[in-house]
């Protein structure tokens, strides 16, 4: 919501529009998808709703494609509202952007099944992105920032990347409630 005061989003070219794209839509990911198993993590609200006849693998699996339609949807507005702006932004630029998000709330995702510590999650993806200030182009197709030139290669891994981590958190969520 803040971009556009953060960084003009009118009249830029697709060089200049995949800038906030990639550099602050992407970090929705992370907010959206990092919190998926939060809110079971107290033990008393975990108490009260493993023992329900609804799997709790279905409410995972459920809250997981949600955000993941909500963050489609929020982009795809904010892609629309650029065009509105006279920027120049391109349907595969909005895919590209979903891909940075898909990973990075992917990667925050595995981390919170992993350490049960959403505020450790959410530090898991910020380094990387931060990694990539960094690194950069020597993170190969796992550079977040790859539209700006144009290489649209790198959204590929990040995206089905991202997927497999979701459904491997969600398979290691449940593999630890059946060991519990």
């Amino acid at each position: 919501m803040v971009t556009p005061i953060i960084f003009g989003i009118a009249n830029l070219n697709q060089t200049e529009s995949a800038i906030p794209l990639e550099m602050f839509v992407s970090l929705l990911g992370i907010v959206l998808f990092t919190p998926i198993f939060q809110p079971e993590q107290k033990s008393e609200i975990a108490d009260v709703v493993f023992p329900k006849c609804v799997s709790m693998n279905v409410i995972y699996l459920i809250r997981a494609i949600y955000t993941f339609f909500f963050l489609i949807a929020f982009i795809a507005l904010f892609g629309v509202f650029m065009r509105l702006q006279k920027s120049d932004v391109t349907f595969l630029m909005l895919i590209g952007t979903v891909a940075n998000a898909v990973f990075l709330g992917s990667l925050g995702m595995l981390a919170a099944v992993l350490t049960d510590n959403t505020i450790v999650a959410y530090m898991i993806p910020m380094v990387y992105y931060m990694l990539n200030y960094g690194a950069g182009r020597k993170l190969g197709n796992f550079y977040l920032f790859s539209m700006r030139t144009h290489n649209y290669q790198p959204k590929i891994w990040l995206l089905t990347t991202g997927m497999i981590l979701i459904f491997l958190s969600l398979l290691i969520e449940r593999l630890k409630k059946k060991m519990k």
